[in-house]
């Protein structure tokens, strides 16, 4: 059974397809200071069309998937709030979905939503800080498929955070209960990098945040 809470139904989605998952979150800054959160989650054409082979299934049919899983069904509630487009992704090398979300975080009333929320890639801002909810531990749909674990293990969350959203990072960090791990990051001249393996995100509800020097 799928517990689908905020966007966990799109990437409960990619997930089953059993593939090598791609999950890509960039975070900036527009001229007028609002923040522009684009979140993109697919699975790997070429591995899902090879996988299929081995097992004789036959060729994959995308547009099935979208049919069977349409945005309209989906529990996307904890983002309608803040005004989420998605949009369907089905390239030659891609399929699942693309999230963007503009948040004026000098609205009051955008700032009270996001720190009462905790909906996943969701930053809420603690002084000069960043917080963000990654709560996709909800997932049991790999719990019994070693295959699909396998897979899992080799994805990662990937955030690229523009130097307009926190100009100095200090340090970047894990937080799961009461254990805090500090983990590595990029710093590209005009934007940072992190990296996460997927597991650490999809096994246990986390935080990732990211501390301003």
């Amino acid at each position: 059974m799928r517990k689908a809470v905020g966007l966990s139904a799109v990437f409960v989605l990619c997930f089953i397809l059993s593939s090598c998952i791609d999950i890509f979150q960039h975070l900036t800054k527009d001229t007028n200071g609002i923040d522009r959160n684009t979140i993109r989650v697919t699975v790997s054409k070429a591995v899902l069309e090879m996988a299929n082979n081995f097992s004789g299934s036959g060729a994959v049919d995308y547009e099935k998937f979208f049919d069977e899983n349409d945005l309209d069904d989906m529990d996307i509630n904890g983002y309608n709030q803040f005004g989420a487009t998605i949009r369907r992704i089905n390239d030659s090398m891609d399929i699942g979905y693309l999230v963007e979300i503009s948040l004026d975080y000098k609205d009051k009333d955008i700032v009270n939503i996001t720190n009462q929320s905790n909906v996943s890639f969701i930053p809420k801002y603690n002084g000069k800080n960043i917080v963000l909810p990654l709560n996709l531990e909800n997932y049991d749909s790999f719990d019994n498929n070693a295959m699909a674990a396998a897979f899992l293990s080799t994805g990662k969350y990937r955030l690229a955070v523009n130097k307009k959203c926190i100009s100095n990072i200090r340090k970047v960090t894990i937080k799961a209960k009461s254990k805090e791990t500090e983990i590595g990051f990029l710093d590209l001249y005009d934007e940072y990098l992190i990296e996460v393996p997927l597991p650490v995100i999809m096994t246990s509800a986390v935080e990732l945040r990211i501390y301003s020097k």
